[in-house]
């Protein structure tokens, strides 16, 4: 298994697809790990060499060191380490809720990204809700989160339609270290990505969001898709994981999307 050895963290990462073939790297979100992709990989892997990394604590990425907690830039710093190990320069970007604002951070701080994608995220939080969140994990453990999560991830109908990758997926969010999620529970509390990131993306960038997702609610895109210079805003009939409970749609939008011939240079 290839590993990186970050600040606190033991980062695992994977590839598939042709070695050959432009760079792509899939973002996760809180309390997942690498498996919520699978799905897609086969589709995603005919054209691109798909990289995925374990977030601190989550999946086979183990804490060391005795770091605490993360940023946002930390996260994304993970994010380039792995890029270097794979030897991969520039790379799309397709992240989901924290996914979704490390790659706005990445994109907005250098040239490596060539095309983002950002679903179901936002440039600041509410920070109370963050607090609560982190509070209730650190005293009662990820247990007492996990029922609340699957019901903001996935609406009663797929809940009950699927329970074998439900349980799947359960599983490996009880599964995270509890100071990973902490930690990352803290990079998505304090980040503001708000103007500065946001206006500083060059990358053509296409938002999408939940049209129910609480979680992160389609204003949060709306306002990051106005933000980002000639972003485009997709709303699929999902709550916070729509390349889970929609994957047809949510795959359809990625491969045009980075399909996408640049657009011309003004003369």
């Amino acid at each position: 298994m290839p590993f990186i050895d970050c600040e606190g963290a033991r980062i695992f990462w994977r590839e598939d697809g042709r070695p050959s073939s432009p760079a792509l790297i899939l973002g996760n979100s809180l309390g997942s790990d690498t498996s919520l992709w699978d799905g897609l990989v086969p589709a995603l892997s005919r054209d691109y060499r798909v990289i995925r990394l374990d977030l601190p604590g989550h999946g086979a990425s183990a804490l060391s060191g005795g770091k605490a907690t993360w940023t946002v830039p930390e996260l994304a710093g993970h994010v380039l380490q792995v890029a270097d190990a794979a030897r991969a320069q520039d790379f799309s970007f397709v992240g989901v809720s924290v996914g979704g604002m490390i790659g706005i951070w990445l994109a907005a701080h250098g040239d490596r990204v060539r095309r983002l994608v950002v679903s179901n995220t936002s440039a600041r939080v509410d920070a109370g809700v963050w607090n609560d969140r982190i509070r209730t994990a650190r005293e009662q453990g990820l247990p007492a989160l996990v029922d609340g999560t699957m019901q903001r991830w996935f609406d009663p109908a797929y809940l009950a339609a699927d329970p074998v990758e439900v349980a799947t997926i359960r599983t490996h969010f009880l599964q995270v270290e509890p100071q990973g999620y902490i930690g990352c529970s803290e990079a998505i509390r304090d980040v503001d990505l708000r103007p500065a990131a946001l206006e500083g993306v060059r990358a053509p960038t296409l938002v999408i969001a939940g049209a129910r997702d609480a979680a992160m609610p389609p204003a949060l895109g709306q306002a990051i898709a106005r933000t980002i210079p000639h972003a485009r805003y997709v709303e699929l009939p999902t709550l916070h994981i729509p390349h889970i409970a929609d994957p047809a749609a949510f795959l359809d939008l990625v491969l045009r999307h980075l399909g996408e011939e640049p657009a011309a240079s003004a003369a």
